[in-house]
């Protein structure tokens, strides 16, 4: 196993564990409880994205690019363009990153809010919650954070699998 395959899943270990450790939310004091969701949320999703930038390292080095910095899938695929290779890899995670609804894109959202401010609410929300707060919902409650978290990683790991196996057959 390649260095940075190794790397990858030391990365999703990690955010495994941390993952875990949101279990215990509630055996928190009221105190902290909001800022250990959010330290151990942002650290999940850190790890996360490590595990997904070492994954394009895997996939540079099956491809034999020369040594370069993805810190994107686009940054890989440029590289990979470059050097005239064909990394169908890179089209699985483009089109996972391009659809509005895959878990992928749900996710790098997610990550990148991480890194910006907290959004006010305005008189405006208010007033829209207060109108759609009469309405009935059809739609199957939402999924905690905690569990999107974990589905996100299950959904990673297997992509990496499944990446891995068409890796080995090229």
């Amino acid at each position: 196993m390649s260095s940075f395959a190794s790397r990858t899943m030391q990365k999703l270990y990690s955010a495994r564990l941390l993952a875990e450790h949101l279990n215990a939310l509630e055996q928190q004091d009221e105190l902290v409880r909001s800022a250990f969701r959010m330290a151990h949320t942002e650290a999940v999703l850190f790890q996360m994205q490590g595990a997904l930038q070492s994954l394009l390292y895997e996939i540079a080095e099956t491809a034999r690019l020369p040594q370069g910095e993805w810190l994107t899938i686009k940054d890989l695929q440029q590289a990979a363009d470059k050097h005239e290779r064909c990394l169908p890899q890179l089209n699985i995670l483009l089109e996972l990153q391009n659809d509005s609804f895959s878990w992928l894109n749900q996710f790098q959202k997610r990550y990148q809010s991480c890194w910006l401010p907290e959004r006010q609410s305005t008189d405006k929300d208010v007033h829209v919650a207060a109108q759609t707060a009469n309405l009935i919902s059809t739609a199957p409650e939402e999924v905690s954070e905690i569990e999107q978290l974990k589905l996100w990683l299950t959904n990673m790991q297997a992509l990496v699998n499944d990446l891995r196996q068409t890796m080995q057959e090229f």
